[in-house]
């Protein structure tokens, strides 16, 4: 699947609904095949959500400063938040 290229390039939060948007098609078919081979929509959740907190903690980490890591976790918790 092709996803689409960022539109936008000044501001953040923009940039990241859009990034929600070009993959919304491609998670909503990871979750499909994953129901369809028999996992239930509890453990789906719950197995993407630890997916997603690993990818921001390895990316925090590859940040370098403590200071980037703390920032990355403080948005993935406010935007867990809503």
């Amino acid at each position: 699947m092709m996803l689409s290229q960022p539109q936008r390039f000044d501001d953040q939060s923009n940039r990241t609904n859009e990034c929600r948007n070009a993959l919304r098609a491609a998670f909503e078919e990871l979750v499909d095949e994953a129901l369809t081979a028999g996992w239930d929509r509890y453990e789906v959740s719950l197995a993407l959500s630890e997916l997603g907190e690993q990818l921001v903690q390895a990316t925090a980490e590859g940040a370098g400063s403590e200071a980037d890591i703390a920032i990355a976790k403080a948005i993935f918790e406010i935007k867990r938040a809503f």
